[in-house]
């Protein structure tokens, strides 16, 4: 089979088998080159987290009038608040006279948290650490009736042994079976009845024994404290973790002074420049065991230590790496589904045809399942983690900004917004996201027209270049398919602080308020700009194209994909997924590896002056005072509640090329999958080293983006049922009625 088209010049004529069987290795070849590029930047991450993870001399002094371990009071500091040193001639606000460095140690202290200050390195900052003694945190978890897990062998006890009023009554029976209970029989006469109340799963329809994962509120009654009903944790012998003790200390900082509170609204302290920053400190020895097991070449995604994590970052960072890796461990499943369908497609004929039906339909089910099991999953969690009811208890947002009213239910002070205000500056949100996907698809466009105009005339020469210029290989059509994957990464990174800004405007009174309608807009922008493309090559692109060209095909003709349509999407979706791949692991892997290898260069080259930073404090030639973790940790990046909705953003775009077009390119999965696997030590590493310990949060699930999910499975069931059925080979000499009944079973 020799090219269609003659330009009237001697030509070099290529044999259509041997172009495809060259096209087939040169993309197994692409494929297998980012593959291994992905191997590489795994190797890269491992090699600077064993770096950055070696034991160093330990900057803290001792402290035994503090740290009582029989006491359960085995810590050190928890929060750290830096101040800058001003001169005389810095304008400062009224705001900031208020809260000066002075009269916010005054409060901290009114409230029971000891502090220490001290100067950085530099003498520009001021650091005020803060910690909680183990008996100002028990009068605060019973100020709040703060939630802990309940000890399983002291629920058993004491459920089996029953309580008993003051008066000699039962409050509550034993539930065992065995015990006597006195009553009274027909005649008056007190006799005892042999009871058997056990608790007992007889039809084991529970998957956990009654007395497992029961959280209670803490109270300060004596006798739940000898022995004590909560779970002690061995590290501090504690019944507070240490995620526990910086929520409370979070909570003893803001709490009115009614309450012992020492009345800061911190991040009000930040908004306003009264402090630098606010954060908990990393715990060394905490952080160390969590790398250890997190940061491995080898363990499988459901390996993680999601447990660990949670307690050491908070229920919200732990759903995250939770979601994660059940959507890692399920992406296995896909990829080996990917992979058989990729190499019936490279056996070509009718092998072709049904591998294409064939990986539609199966990843079709896949989806459906996949989301089944993780509501599930996240049930469990919530169960577990005592997530139960979280987000009935919310607080307003600090931002959040309304007059001032008497509450028509409580009678008390309350903040107001008009709900019409509030509306008409959603509607103009979403007039702007309208107008954002209106230039996009202008952009998109235009790429495809420049493509299909450069493909109408190919390169003229003595030999022909043809077989460059046309299909879903030629030059045109990887250089139209790299610009749009590069354009759509741009656009999606620009449009996030965009939109961030438009729902600050919106005025939300709570997070989840705030962060459901940041989903809505960044979903509804970056699907349109990241799927666009593709579903216009998929269905629009050939069926419009034969449509409008019926009257004038010598118009239209260049912009005609058939007999590629679906080989377009394939090369199309390869080439987004490569790059985004390839970005990613560049920005989150790469480039900070290149940035290690200049600061350790740098630091070679002033030996003399950076060389005693971790000395021994005990030692006796020390030239000058070490950097202290705080101020190492100051220079860190912020990981607040954006950072991990980047996270998830990420994790549904991927989601969508997954399954959205996969049975164009099966391979989808395969890349998702691998790529996941990376991911997860990135965001570990990028968690324990590059970032400063997070704000704790709770959470019971993942949220709104549970629903944009399930939004997203359905439009692949659909997407893949159309390109099965109108666009496959499979079903080329079939009626269109035929076709139609195809599409509706399948969907």
């Amino acid at each position: 089979m020799t090219s269609s088209h003659n330009y009237g010049v001697n030509t070099l004529s290529l044999q259509g088998g041997n172009h495809d069987a060259t096209r087939n290795y040169l993309e197994v070849l692409i494929y297998l080159a980012v593959l291994g590029m992905l191997v590489l930047s795994l190797q890269l991450l491992l090699r600077m987290a064993r770096t950055q993870m070696q034991p160093r001399p330990k900057y803290v002094k001792p402290d035994p009038l503090f740290k009582d371990f029989g006491k359960g009071q085995n810590w050190s500091w928890d929060w750290v608040m830096v101040f800058a040193v001003r001169s005389p001639d810095d304008y400062v606000s009224d705001y900031q006279r208020r809260f000066t460095l002075r009269r916010v140690v005054e409060r901290l202290e009114s409230g029971g948290l000891e502090t220490k200050l001290y100067k950085s390195y530099t003498y520009d900052k001021i650091f005020c650490k803060i910690r909680c003694s183990a008996d100002r945190l028990k009068d605060q978890a019973a100020e709040v009736c703060y939630p802990l897990l309940l000890d399983e062998t002291q629920v058993v006890a004491r459920i089996e042994k029953g309580r008993k009023k003051p008066d000699g009554e039962w409050k509550w029976y034993p539930r065992r079976a065995g015990w006597l209970l006195t009553g009274e029989n027909e005649d008056g006469e007190k006799v005892e009845r042999e009871q058997d109340n056990a608790i007992v799963d007889t039809e084991g329809q529970s998957d956990y024994p009654y007395q497992r994962f029961i959280y209670g509120k803490f109270d300060k009654r004596p006798d739940l404290q000898h022995p004590s009903v909560y779970v002690t944790y061995p590290a501090s012998n504690s019944i507070f973790r240490s995620v526990d003790r910086l929520k409370l200390i979070e909570g003893i900082m803001e709490a009115d002074p009614k309450k012992r509170g020492c009345n800061l609204q911190l991040k009000e302290l930040l908004a306003r420049g009264a402090c630098l920053a606010i954060y908990p400190l990393h715990d060394d020895d905490e952080l160390q065991t969590i790398q250890d097991r997190w940061l491995t070449p080898c363990d499988p995604p459901w390996a993680q230590p999601i447990v660990m994590v949670k307690d050491y970052f908070g229920e919200k960072v732990g759903m995250y790496f939770l979601f994660l890796g059940t959507y890692s461990t399920w992406l296995f499943y896909a990829a080996g589904i990917g992979v058989a369908s990729f190499g019936l497609e490279l056996l070509g004929g009718q092998y072709l045809t049904w591998a294409t039906a064939a990986c539609g339909i199966c990843m079709s089910l896949w989806t459906t399942l996949f989301l089944e099991c993780w509501k599930g999953e996240e049930a469990r969690a919530k169960l577990e983690w005592g997530m139960t009811g979280f987000e009935e208890t919310e607080e307003d947002r600090t931002e959040f900004e309304g007059r001032e009213i008497h509450s028509p239910v409580t009678g008390l002070p309350d903040a107001y917004f008009p709900p019409r205000d509030k509306v008409k500056r959603i509607l103009g949100s979403y007039i702007q996201i309208v107008l954002c996907i209106f230039y996009v698809s202008c952009v998109n466009a235009g790429i495809f027209y420049v493509h299909a105009y450069v493909s109408r005339y190919p390169l003229r020469n003595y030999v022909d270049f043809h077989h460059l210029a046309d299909g879903p290989f030629g030059v045109p059509t990887v250089v139209t398919n790299l610009a749009l994957a590069l354009l759509i990464q741009w656009t999606n990174a620009l449009f996030m602080p965009f939109a961030t800004r438009m729902t600050r405007v919106e005025n939300h009174r709570t997070e989840t308020d705030f962060e459901d309608q940041l989903i809505a807009k960044v979903f509804l922008f970056q699907f349109v700009n990241s799927n666009g493309a593709l579903f216009y090559v998929a269905m629009a692109q050939g069926p419009l194209t034969r449509g409008i060209g019926a009257k004038q095909p010598w118009k239209t003709r260049r912009f005609d994909c058939a007999p590629y349509c679906l080989e377009h999407v394939s090369y199309l979706l390869g080439t987004i997924f490569i790059v985004r791949v390839v970005l990613g692991n560049w920005n989150e892997v790469v480039a900070p590896f290149l940035t290690r290898l200049r600061r350790d260069a740098a630091r070679r080259r002033g030996h003399d002056e950076d060389d005693a930073e971790y000395e021994d404090p005990a030692s006796s030639n020390i030239r000058k005072r070490q950097v202290s973790p705080a101020e190492e940790q100051f220079e860190k990046d912020d990981y607040g509640s954006l950072d991990i909705f980047d996270d998830y953003g990420e994790l549904v775009v991927q989601f969508g090329y997954a399954t959205l077009f996969v049975s164009a390119f099966p391979l989808a999965p395969v890349f998702a999958c691998v790529n996941n696997f990376i991911e997860i030590r990135v965001d570990g590493w990028k968690m324990c080293q590059n970032t400063k310990r997070p704000w704790p949060k709770g959470a019971e699930d993942i949220g709104t983006w549970e629903s944009v999910l399930t939004v997203v499975a359905i439009l692949g069931t659909i997407t893949n049922s159309i390109m099965i059925t109108q666009t496959s080979p499979a079903f080329t000499n079939v009626t269109s009625s035929y076709r139609l009944l195809a599409f509706v079973v399948l969907g």
